[in-house]
């Protein structure tokens, strides 16, 4: 079967579709947390207090950029910061206790979510995050330079 030579920008237009409409939804039912802060909401929701590299580890995000979502986050009051009780030198970040109520009632929307996404899997005929789960383990075991190499070794240099 030959694919599009467009893969990669089909994925992130999907990317960007789910991106854009997940907002619209937060924006739709009054959600102040930005779409992109939700997997953090979602690890100190389920997790407990965390630091900005135990996220990182947790969601799969660059330790930096969880940061940079913290930050603004923290400035608007949605999560909170304080020292680590294992280890002072360190922060651990937390739900501000006046975004409980708003993060739980996000923490359900999400989990109404896995039942939209199960249909759409169920319409597409394929389960999409298992898909791309193991495409991720793949390509992390094996990089799309190694398997072009492997099968074009015209351009190894």
């Amino acid at each position: 079967m030959i694919r599009s030579p467009q893969f990669g920008a089909i994925l992130m237009r999907c990317a960007e579709l789910i991106a854009i409409q997940g907002q619209d939804v937060f924006n739709e039912l009054g959600i102040n947390l930005p779409a992109n802060r939700i997997s953090i909401l979602l690890a100190l929701y389920t997790q407990g207090p965390l630091s900005s590299t135990e996220l990182a580890e947790h969601i799969g995000l660059s330790r930096q950029l969880i940061e940079s979502r913290l930050k603004s986050s923290v400035q608007d009051g949605f999560f909170t910061s304080q020292p680590d009780q294992r280890d002072s030198r360190k922060r651990v970040y937390l739900i501000a206790p006046e975004a409980e109520q708003e993060a739980a009632k996000i923490v359900s929307i999400m989990q109404d979510f896995e039942h939209v996404y199960d249909k759409l899997w169920q319409e597409i005929d394929v389960d999409v995050e298992h898909a791309l789960t193991q495409m991720e383990k793949a390509l992390k075991k094996r990089p799309l330079v190694t398997r072009l190499l492997e099968h074009y070794p015209k351009y190894e240099s």
